[in-house]
């Protein structure tokens, strides 16, 4: 898009016109007593947030939780574990399986309202079909560092946050010049044939190469008839330590996953499974099962995946702030099979899923005094193999954290979007007419849909005393359709 070229190229350009030459990740003052420095920590979401050994931090803005060692009551076995915890954050779950169509929401919103991000690379809406809003399954627990909940949608930094947004940091090794690697192998058993194996290495070599390698197989039975599950997943990272302080890592994720869905297991059909726990029709909330609905015991009735994920991110201190840069592509293939009450199977095979996308930000720079700037802005696309720019989305957003006095601090900035998608004109005559009509018929009924969009936010906080802050906030944010 020729808009997207030109905004990254005077982003770049101001990048290097007003940057000093020292790096200064953090401003540090001296102390009088001791030689103790005080780091003033700027209100920017990071990759290395200062977590130390606790296990959960939380501020106004933001909640972030060290998920090596975050604890709780019973296993942590998904994500999911560890964000029913948080304070705002609600999981919706409809069984013990692994479900792609399980649902978060923070302080009441769904996922259609909020955001999930792998490293800041979006996970929402993958591709141009299916209703999974977010497929939890793509992203297993056995490769992720920290997870940073932000609540509400006064945060510029993450588009289409409407009521919030969870971005998900993966492990990525360690600078070290020890050959040693840190080494974790563990086993696990469960009621309802509960089986999993995860083996995880992380470590570097030479103080500049950094790597983190896990993989994982779970598998059960499930509670309910037909719900089993077999998941196995396998992710990757190789960072490479630059001299110039920055970060240049390598990522590969690769999910598959296979989910039987549970059936209708009623008393007065001559299918009925005592050994299962009755499942009567009125009783399946088809919200929670996606297109299949009620699905009827038959034969094979299941939902399989295969997920690549890929990805590229470059971290570099520069100047007054700090420069991130990301390169991205999804790919995805799914099958599903499941039966009517008539005993029909309903067959979809090869539904794939296409996503890739870059974006570019310059973090936490100040020019002016008590002033923190951010600039950034993305694009990408989603659609399948044969129409890869199904949709095409750009945004770019500006964010100054204005530290007024001691205790009172605004946020202010806004986002544009623009969002296009293949679309059909008024008086579309139905698919069955559709796919009658010639070629050139069809194409006089095609066009490219254009929306494009302001969103200015605001936040004003005011810190009473370290365990008290009061804050007021407006914003606009734009759905995407």
């Amino acid at each position: 898009m020729k808009m997207t070229k030109i905004f990254f190229v005077m982003m770049i350009s101001f990048v290097f016109i007003f940057c000093a030459v020292d790096y200064c990740p953090a401003q540090v003052d001296e102390g009088k007593e001791g030689g103790e420095q005080v780091y003033r920590l700027d209100k920017v979401i990071v990759r290395d947030h200062p977590l130390k050994d606790e296990s959960m931090v939380v501020t106004p803005d933001v909640t972030v939780i060290n998920v090596e060692k975050f604890q709780k009551a019973g296993n942590v076995h998904n994500i999911q574990d560890v964000l029913s915890e948080i304070l705002g954050v609600s999981v919706l779950r409809s069984n013990i399986t692994p479900s792609p169509s399980e649902t978060v929401y923070i302080r009441g919103m769904d996922q259609s309202r909020i955001q999930i991000f792998l490293d800041g690379k979006p996970m929402r809406l993958m591709g141009r079909r299916g209703y999974y809003k977010v497929d939890w399954t793509t992203m297993p627990l056995d490769n992720v560092e920290t997870i940073e909940v932000v609540r509400g949608s006064h945060s510029l930094l993450y588009p289409f946050s409407m009521g919030g947004a969870i971005n998900i940091i993966t492990k990525k090794g360690k600078k070290t010049d020890e050959v040693k690697p840190d080494i974790s192998i563990t086993t696990e058993f469960g009621s309802y044939g509960a089986e999993s194996y995860s083996a995880s290495l992380l470590g570097g070599l030479f103080n500049t190469i950094g790597y983190s390698f896990s993989g994982a197989r779970r598998s059960g039975d499930g509670y309910l008839r037909n719900n089993y599950y077999d998941t196995g997943n396998f992710n990757a990272r190789i960072s490479l330590y630059l001299p110039t302080d920055g970060i240049l890592s390598f990522g590969w994720d690769h999910v598959e996953n296979t989910t039987g869905y549970a059936v209708i297991n009623d008393p007065s059909r001559s299918d009925y499974d005592p050994d299962y726990p009755i499942v009567l029709a009125e009783n399946v909330d088809t919200f929670t099962h996606d297109n299949e609905g009620k699905s009827y015991f038959g034969g094979d009735s299941y939902w399989k995946k295969t997920t690549n994920e890929y990805n590229i991110l470059f971290e570099q201190p520069l100047g007054l702030g700090e420069l991130r840069a990301q390169v991205y592509k999804h790919k995805s293939v799914r099958d599903r099979l499941s039966y009517l009450s008539t005993g029909i199977q309903k067959q979809e095979f090869d539904i794939n899923e296409y996503n890739m996308g870059y974006n570019l930000e310059y973090l936490d720079f100040e020019l002016i005094t008590n002033h923190a700037f951010s600039i950034g802005g993305e694009y990408r696309t989603q659609g399948d193999k044969n129409d890869k720019d199904f949709y095409e989305i750009f945004s770019g957003f500006f964010q100054d954290v204005w530290s007024i006095t001691s205790p009172l601090t605004l946020t202010w900035g806004t986002r544009y979007y623009e969002f296009q998608s293949d679309a059909y004109k008024a008086g579309f005559p139905g698919w069955g007419i559709f796919n009658s009509l010639s070629d050139s018929e069809q194409k006089a009924y095609e066009y490219r849909r254009k929306e494009n969009e302001w969103c200015p936010k605001a936040r004003l906080d005011y810190e009473v005393d370290p365990n008290l802050t009061l804050y007021a906030t407006v914003s606009r944010e734009m759905r995407t359709p």
